[in-house]
């Protein structure tokens, strides 16, 4: 066998002296275990390092080897300026070595086993960063603070004997601190059922100190990084974050607002400053559904009463997404609610006041350009606004108000067309192949009632609409007007052509639904029609009369008008034999 080197035997030797050393002065100590005794000094000097004032227990134990440690059974504490309170199953504290030899009692770790801890909080205190403050406060007051570790407890924030939330499943590592220190904590819980990681560091004192803040759950992840002034209660730094569903991150939050159901995924990074009024976001970068915004924006109050108000710039963006995600959902079947209900209260629950500038926006199939937009948002009063957009070579406008009344909602639509170039549109909507020219137009409507069928179905108002140099394709209106004049073999099928015009002049008057189109009228080369009729805008379904008038002859072409929206039949009534050639022709599709 190889030999021991002198040196590791000396070292051994060394050790062993020591520890025998350390128990003979253990062992010199006047140990009194006296349940009493043990109780006095073991609940002064936890008092001493975690602030809290032991109220109650059920049995104390001590074990010197192989490391001092106490052990309380059923504990109860409580905050003696009445911000917690709460019992625990056990309570273990790890004595210091050192203090311990010279006959002094010092912890160096405490660890709650299974606690319930009350922490008092005003419900009218200002939301979850109010009662942040009251378990900060708390730990930020204390002189000389120890390692703290809470183990599969829970925490109940309450106001008077009413819960107003929940941790459960709590685990969390409060680090040793000095006074004027910072606060660290870090670990886990469960808030209304989702499992919830998060790491603080928060600054007690001095100017600028750092801080930092980490959420994260299924949900949504936040985390912040920057600076704290403690004296002025101001945070300034970079802040991160992120979620797949901002509706159901804020439903977690608080109440699910109905606003939140315009976008889903969110990615966001911003210049963070905070203070107990709000939080201002500057240098704003945010991946919306893909869509990349930049800007700056401001949320006044506190979850989940917020207020958000900003502008926002984009290269493109699908604003029709939002528009499908916004769909109400149709009443479920069975209940006394019919149709497709507005929720009014429930999209102007938070102010919000939104300006969004974008180079080129999608709604549905439409393309727009240099687009300005606002949502306004105030209680009693839903307001989006088309400030502006260039749409195929000419601009449009939109506005859509609705405020409360009685039956459900008042709802006010406005839309204005300028030079739109219809040629140019039905590239991206093919409903408009079959028409060219150049579209200016107004149309002005209001309605009211519980739901969107209730509201299209009591629609009021005016619609008018001008196209010059246009095409009509698939009707040739001079070949129709020379097939009434001469047998039907000395002229061209009128199906297979176009008609050019110089003016088409809609005008349209509604009345609880229902669009009576008057004074309709298009001009061409050799030809005038006229056109009347209504076209139910609950249906979809056009039901019009007109006559087709040579402008150089008496010939006169009765014809109508009936079906679907951009599938309406156009028949003529000229003769039988005009009649059986084929079926009717479709006017738009």
């Amino acid at each position: 066998m190889k030999a021991k080197h002198p040196a590791m035997s000396r070292r051994a030797l060394l050790i062993g002296l020591a520890a025998a050393a350390l128990l003979l002065t253990l062992g010199l100590r006047s140990w009194n275990l006296a349940l009493s005794q043990v109780e006095r000094s073991v609940v002064a000097g936890i008092e001493a390092r975690t602030g809290l004032k032991v109220t109650g227990l059920r049995r104390a134990e001590i074990a010197i080897l192989p490391l001092p440690r106490i052990s309380l059974s059923d504990v109860t504490f409580a905050d003696p300026q009445g911000v917690l309170s709460g019992k625990a199953a056990r309570l273990r504290a790890r004595a210091r070595l050192l203090p311990l030899i010279a006959g002094q009692l010092d912890f160096d770790r405490i660890d709650l086993v299974a606690p319930e801890i009350d922490v008092a909080a005003d419900e009218s205190d200002g939301g979850y960063a109010r009662w942040l403050d009251r378990i900060l406060g708390y730990l930020a007051r204390l002189d000389s603070q120890t390692r703290l570790v809470l183990s599969s407890g829970s925490v109940m924030m309450r106001s008077d004997r009413t819960v107003l939330t929940t941790l459960r499943d709590v685990n969390l590592l409060i680090e040793e601190r000095s006074a004027q220190a910072p606060v660290a904590l870090a670990g886990s819980f469960t808030w209304r059922g989702e499992a919830t990681k998060v790491d603080i560091l928060w600054p007690v004192a001095g100017e600028r100190a750092r801080t930092a803040f980490s959420l994260g759950s299924r949900l949504m992840n936040l985390r912040l990084n920057g600076t704290r002034a403690a004296a002025q209660g101001t945070t300034n730094g970079q802040i991160e974050f992120s979620t797949k569903s901002l509706s159901d991150a804020l439903a977690w939050i608080g109440p699910r607002p109905r606003i939140a159901s315009l976008i889903r995924q969110v990615e966001l990074t911003a210049q963070a400053q905070i203070s107990q009024g709000g939080i201002a976001l500057d240098s704003v970068v945010a991946m919306v559904d893909g869509d990349q915004l930049e800007g700056a924006l401001k949320l006044d109050g506190a979850m989940p009463n917020w207020a958000l108000s900003g502008t926002l710039a984009g290269a493109a963006f699908d604003l029709g997404r939002l528009l499908r995600q916004a769909e109400p959902q149709p009443a479920a079947a069975g209940t006394e609610a019919s149709g497709t209900p507005l929720e009014f209260d429930g999209w102007t629950t938070n102010d919000v006041d939104l300006r969004l500038s974008l180079d080129a926006a999608r709604i549905g199939a439409t393309r727009f350009g240099d687009l300005a937009a606002q949502l306004l948002i105030r209680k009693g009063r839903f307001e989006a606004s088309l400030l502006r957009a260039a749409a195929y070579g000419g601009s449009a406008r939109a506005r859509i108000l609705a405020t409360p009344v009685a039956a459900g909602a008042d709802v006010k639509l406005q839309l204005g067309l300028e030079k739109v170039n219809l040629a140019l549109a039905a590239d991206d909507l093919p409903e408009l192949a079959r028409l060219s020219g150049t579209a200016t137009g107004q149309l002005a409507f209001e309605g009211a009632g519980g739901s969107l069928e209730q509201v299209v179905s009591s629609l009021t108002g005016r619609a008018g609409l001008t196209i010059r140099q246009g095409e009509f394709r698939g009707i040739a209106f001079p070949d129709l007007l020379r097939k009434a004049e001469k047998p039907p073999a000395s002229a061209r099928d009128w199906r297979q052509g176009k008609s050019s015009f110089e003016t088409l002049q809609l005008t349209a008057l509604a009345n609880l639904g229902v669009l009576y189109v008057t004074d309709t009228q298009i001009a061409g080369s050799g030809y005038n029609v006229v056109l009347n009729g209504t076209a139910d805008l609950s249906r979809r379904w056009l039901d019009l009369n007109g006559a087709l008038s040579s402008t150089t002859t008496s010939t006169r072409v009765p014809f109508e008008v009936r079906g679907p929206f951009f599938g309406a039949a156009f028949t003529p009534e000229i003769d039988a034999a005009l009649r059986t050639p084929g079926p009717a022709i479709p006017v738009l599709r």
